[in-house]
């Protein structure tokens, strides 16, 4: 998501320019695509930049991580980022930037693109292992059926942390039998 803010680069510290912004698809990279992107951006003019304030709802496609079905998981993200110019406005001088900032910038020809930080906070607020629903029941470990359109026919498999106990136990069964 691109805006061409060298107006804005020109107004007075303080300034605020808005847009709702709609995307039916964003690619952000080879594995990050936010579907059904809608929200706002907001551009605030500072003393060296622009602060972006973004509040976009969204969704993601991923897979279930116990079925490993395709699913879309929906996303709200809201952040703030300060965007410095890398070249001046007025000037076409280039500008340095302060020591110790880690900002995103804005490049020589006044594009501020908000895809990185998109692709940044969304990583940050998805969930570790999502799910196509609570009760996902995932796939069985022997034949690889997926447990919620049927059940396989597999004998139960016996955890294997526990076959000492099971000799210990079969000892003891054999013990009391003579």
């Amino acid at each position: 998501m691109r805006f061409h803010v060298s107006q804005e680069l020109r107004q007075p510290v303080g300034t605020q320019v808005h847009y709702d912004v709609q995307e039916p698809s964003l690619f952000l990279d080879d594995d990050v695509t936010l579907v059904d992107l809608n929200g706002t951006v907001e551009l605030l003019r500072t003393d060296m930049g622009l602060l972006a304030t973004v509040t976009v709802a969204c969704a993601t496609r991923q897979q279930c991580s116990r079925c490993l079905a395709e699913i879309q998981h929906p996303l709200r993200l809201s952040f703030q980022e300060e965007y410095l110019p890398t070249l001046d406005v007025l000037t076409g001088a280039p500008m340095s930037l302060p020591d110790g900032t880690d900002n995103f910038r804005i490049d020589a020809v006044y594009v501020l693109n908000l895809d990185e930080a998109l692709r940044q906070y969304k990583l940050m607020s998805e969930p570790l292992n999502p799910l196509c629903r609570p009760d996902c029941r995932g796939l069985c470990p022997r034949c690889g059926l997926n447990l919620n359109e049927r059940s396989c026919k597999c004998p139960p498999q016996p955890d294997s942390r526990w076959e000492a106990l099971a000799k210990l136990n079969s000892a003891l069964d054999a013990g009391e039998r003579s």
